[in-house]
């Protein structure tokens, strides 16, 4: 006969967690990292590409002027 204690309630409710917590992780590790890497991308992307270009735009502009004048 199958008697319920505590101590079985408390076995259940920590393998119950145990489930939870490893797919709620590996779902939210998952996702948010992913999502902050290509925030962090563009952010990083459209910083070097607006350097990049204005430096490029620069250095193509005074070679253009140099030579056409």
């Amino acid at each position: 006969m199958y008697t319920c204690t505590y101590a079985n309630m408390y076995v259940f409710v920590y393998i119950y967690l145990s489930i939870y917590l490893s797919i709620y992780l590996s779902i939210y590790l998952s996702i948010y990292p992913s999502i902050y890497l290509s925030i962090y991308l563009s952010i990083y992307l459209s910083i070097y590409l607006s350097i990049y270009l204005s430096v490029c735009l620069s250095i193509y502009l005074s070679v253009y002027l140099s030579v056409s004048a």
